[in-house]
């Protein structure tokens, strides 16, 4: 069985700041939902996993856990309602700027701040097949506890793409052929259940839930008809319409 160590241990509480995770190359996962994802899709990262003495465990690990008393455990996540298992684990590595696109089309989140909206937002584009998700600068943390927990580890089934801010990413994709802009409004623009070329070579961003999406030139709006006249739906909400939109005209297509 193994020990947990000095420095694990000052880098769990390390990792419980903000500026701990920046510095750091690592990232918690707390619960058993989230780590049976990580432990399925990257078993690789995983540096370490700490259980409470009756925590019951259901999956093989990659490496041998430490095994903590409920006092011992609580003390080193400090959290309210620990389930029982702990990782710790390497962020996936960044994606160099010239590696191929894998996908149809690029799924763009700009200043997204909230990790329940990103969370789910991650969840629906694992849903339907997508294998990348881009960030602007000043988007959540993915990696952070709380994104994490609300998207329960689903992060680590996409390849997460930061290249700088709006413009610079826009700028990078337009020279890797991805040439056809929108970006979501509540009020007006091309109909999401009509624009033929939405998901053909095309970038399409969602904005920051306070702000929207920030300066785009060239890009077209976007937007999902709502006959209730309401003034706008949540983010993660409008990314869910738009993304089971992709796979409608898949089976239509079929």
């Amino acid at each position: 069985m193994a020990v947990l160590t000095r420095n694990q241990e000052a880098l769990i509480r390390s990792l419980a700041t903000r500026h701990g995770r920046k510095e750091s190359q690592y990232c918690l996962c707390d619960g058993p939902r989230a780590s049976h994802e990580i432990l399925t899709l990257r078993p690789d990262l995983v540096e370490q996993v700490i259980l409470r003495d009756d925590f019951i465990l259901r999956e093989s690990l990659p490496v041998d856990p430490v095994v903590l008393s409920a006092k011992e455990f609580d003390r080193i996540r400090n959290t309210v309602h620990s389930q029982g298992i702990l990782l710790l684990v390497r962020r996936p590595e960044e994606i160099p700027v010239q590696e191929k696109i894998d996908a149809p089309f690029v799924f763009l989140l700009d200043r997204i701040a909230d990790p329940g909206n990103f969370g789910t937002m991650v969840r629906t584009a694992r849903a339907v097949g997508l294998c990348e998700m881009w960030l602007t600068d000043g988007t959540v943390d993915p990696y952070s506890d709380k994104s994490i927990r609300s998207a329960s580890g689903a992060q680590f089934s996409l390849r997460i793409r930061k290249h700088g801010d709006l413009t610079a990413t826009l700028g990078l994709l337009k020279d890797k052929g991805f040439t056809n802009v929108f970006r979501t409004s509540p009020a007006c623009g091309c109909n999401v259940f009509t624009e033929e070329k939405l998901f053909e070579n095309s970038v399409i961003i969602l904005g920051n839930e306070g702000g929207g999406v920030g300066d785009a030139p060239g890009s077209k709006d976007l937007n999902i008809p709502m006959p209730g006249d309401a003034e706008s739906l949540n983010v993660a909400q409008a990314a869910t319409v738009i993304l089971f939109e992709y796979v409608r005209r898949l089976g239509s297509n079929v």
